[in-house]
């Protein structure tokens, strides 16, 4: 039986792409229905160290536009980057 030579995978997704790839799947989570936002931090050795999306908690308004500024989502909003899980 001879032996098939092993060929390294050679179209894999670079560090970035894959990053990014990570994020815009994380963003996917979040509940906004105006901007889903996603962040993948990651180390100088290229290992995830957070996923996160943006949020806000449950029973607080989603809407961009209001008489009062406290019933917008701006004033609870939390970014994906500042959201760690």
């Amino acid at each position: 039986m001879s032996e098939v030579p092993c060929k390294k995978h050679e179209d894999y997704l670079e560090w970035p792409e894959y990053f990014m790839a990570v994020a815009f799947l994380s963003a996917q989570r979040s509940k906004d229905p105006n901007s889903q936002v996603g962040a993948c931090i990651v180390n100088a050795e290229n290992k995830i160290v957070g996923i996160v999306y943006n949020g806000m908690p449950n029973l607080l308004p989603w809407r961009r536009t209001a008489k009062r500024k406290l019933d917008t989502k701006y004033p609870y909003v939390c970014h994906a980057e500042g959201n760690p899980s």
